[in-house]
């Protein structure tokens, strides 16, 4: 309602000074329909601090210092524009000419955000003369692994890590050690279950995720203290240097688009342009808030150009978030497989999702749309690594270097009225995609025994030769003992998600897979118990007093649980802006 009134009274101002010379004169270029724009959007951004006031104080950030500087902004140029244009005599732009112009700027934007096919970039030479193999691990975010052709998915979304796989040991039972993207990259990069490495939600100090636990060291930490060239680059939020993931990195980047047109309320005057605009041309890259893999590939060999690595070995660690809501890929790839409808928007998604956990059927048009975009996002991330692959064949570096090709967590669309990830540990979620190849390719072929993404880090430091902390939880793949049964571990902690009723805050929900049982136990009192080589999308729950299996792994669930270490409880602090662009993807509800 604010905004609508701000509305009305600087539309009454343009007209007023259209129709009258005397108001003209008087108001200066305060109805000029620039300065207007930047009065409205500027408020837009007000409104927006004020609804995010509680969430930001959370967070520890000071909003009430941002939205008074915004103000008096605001103010200075409405007072500003009076001034100058009396002074000046300055004409104003014609409303038509401006909206000419407007009209011509965003839909060239609008053509220019649809993308363009995975281009080969250049590519920087590097001359190497250590003999220590390179590292590379790249992350498919939010990639669940019965979506990848590699693991037999109907659609070939991945023709390169097919080809990569021929000279790997592909993983086929990989289990994720968490649903959320905070807590699995740190127990990527350290080896332990988000319950000792501490980086995960902690209500209510920490609700949208604390910090890695310093005395937990990292992989990058590690490399680098060996004589390691360490380079990160990512496009989830996540990772950024407040959450302590970054330590060990040399060179760590996040690169970041520009939004046009990121409206998050009904009212804003951009939510009507954009579905107008919508109808002339595909907008739905308006909602990216992250980088391309194309820009993540980029922004490496920009990286590469400024290390010398002439003497030393690297280790370079890539997150692509391609294939993350709201599922927008660039085309030709958002084309690849049918089923976008580009009437659909990130709003439309969203309140399906809503409507949907609140009991609502679930409508064919968001599985078909939101699959097929998912899965293009899938082919566009598999594009980019097929030419990280590519650059260390060109360079001589192949053969040499060990890549981990694995994701941080699945993605859930509709199951059991689940949406999105966080907010569970079933398989659609934990289940991901691990690709190992080892240094001249040592280790080939296909591999079923089950596997934890806490097996990364101690397979890595063996492969180098180099000793695994006492930290360390997971296990040494090179060692054939690793790969009899034994207990995996998920956890899914109480993050600010989007939940079903029976959780609406969040749960703490963890599981304990000794293949092929499965069981789940939730505080919300619920226990889930499963057959995953018989009924491997859970829908038959097993969990009964008589059922000898559960109550052992509810047995070895609660010792694990009996050895878990106290974590001290730290509050974050994270601008305004972080908040935003976390919240548009999901992170926050």
């Amino acid at each position: 309602m604010t905004i609508l009134l701000i509305t009305f009274a600087l539309g009454a101002l343009a007209v007023a000074g259209l129709l009258s010379e005397t108001w003209s004169e008087r108001l200066g270029l305060l109805c000029n329909p620039w300065i207007i724009a930047v009065l409205l959007l500027g408020t837009g951004q007000q409104l927006a601090f004020f609804q995010l006031q509680n969430l930001a104080e959370m967070f520890g950030t000071k909003v009430w210092l941002w939205s008074s500087l915004l103000i008096g902004g605001l103010a200075t140029i409405a007072v500003a524009a009076v001034l100058l244009g009396r002074r000046l005599r300055l004409q104003s732009v014609p409303p038509s000419g401006a909206w000419v112009l407007g009209l011509a700027l965003l839909v060239g934007s609008a053509w220019n955000a649809r993308g363009a096919p995975a281009q080969i970039l250049p590519s920087p030479i590097v001359s190497r003369t250590s003999a220590r193999p390179n590292v590379m691990v790249l992350v498919m975010d939010t990639v669940r692994a019965d979506h990848l052709s590699v693991y037999g998915y109907r659609r070939e979304t991945t023709p390169n890590l097919r080809r990569l796989a021929e000279d790997s040991a592909v993983y086929n039972r990989a289990i994720s050690a968490s649903d959320f993207t905070l807590t699995s990259h740190a127990t990527l990069f350290t080896g332990t279950y988000g319950s000792w490495h501490g980086a995960h939600c902690q209500p209510p100090e920490a609700d949208y995720g604390q910090p890695l636990a310093p005395a937990v060291p990292t992989l990058a930490e590690m490399l680098s203290s060996k004589g390691y060239r360490t380079m990160g680059v990512a496009a989830n939020l996540y990772l950024r240097g407040d959450f302590g993931l970054e330590r060990g990195f040399q060179t760590f980047r996040i690169p970041r688009p520009v939004p046009l047109l990121a409206a998050e309320s009904w009212y804003m005057l951009r939510n009507g342009i954009r579905r107008w605009l919508n109808g002339i041309v595909d907008t739905s890259q308006f909602d990216r808030l992250y980088s391309r893999g194309i820009e993540i590939n980029q922004t490496f060999f920009e990286m590469v150009k400024e290390t010398d690595l002439s003497q030393s070995p690297f280790f370079a660690f890539f997150n692509y978030m391609d294939a993350h809501f709201p599922y927008i890929p660039p085309a030709p790839f958002d084309r690849l497989f049918p089923g976008k409808d580009r009437r659909m928007l990130q709003d439309d998604l969203e309140t399906i999702q809503s409507k949907v956990v609140n009991g609502e059927s679930l409508p064919e048009v968001y599985t078909s749309h939101s699959v097929s975009q998912y899965d293009g996002g899938i082919a566009y991330i598999d594009s980019q690594i097929g030419q990280i692959v590519q650059w260390l064949k060109d360079q001589k570096l192949y053969d040499n270097t060990m890549i981990v090709v694995t994701s941080d967590h699945g993605e859930a669309f509709g199951e059991r009225k689940f949406f999105l990830h966080g907010n569970s540990t079933y398989q659609n979620l934990l289940h991901v995609a691990l690709l190992v190849k080892y240094p001249n390719s040592a280790h080939k072929g296909v591999v079923e025994a089950p596997v934890s993404t806490t097996d990364v880090v101690p397979t890595v430091l063996d492969t180098l030769r180099l000793p695994i902390p006492s930290t360390v939880q997971g296990k040494n793949l090179m060692d054939a003992s690793s790969l009899q049964p034994r207990e995996i571990f998920g956890e899914s902690f109480p993050c600010p998600v989007i939940h079903t009723p029976e959780c609406i805050r969040g749960c703490m929900i963890r599981s304990v897979i000794s293949w092929p049982n499965k069981f789940i136990t939730s505080s919300s009192g619920k226990y889930e118990s499963y057959d995953l080589s018989n009924d491997p999308d859970e829908t038959r729950n097993l969990f009964g007093s008589r059922n000898p299996t559960a109550q052992q792994l509810g047995a070895k669930m609660a010792t694990w649980i009996k050895s878990m270490p106290k974590q001290s409880k730290q509050q974050l602090k994270l601008d305004p802006e972080v908040v935003r662009r976390l919240k548009s993807l999901g992170y926050i509800q």
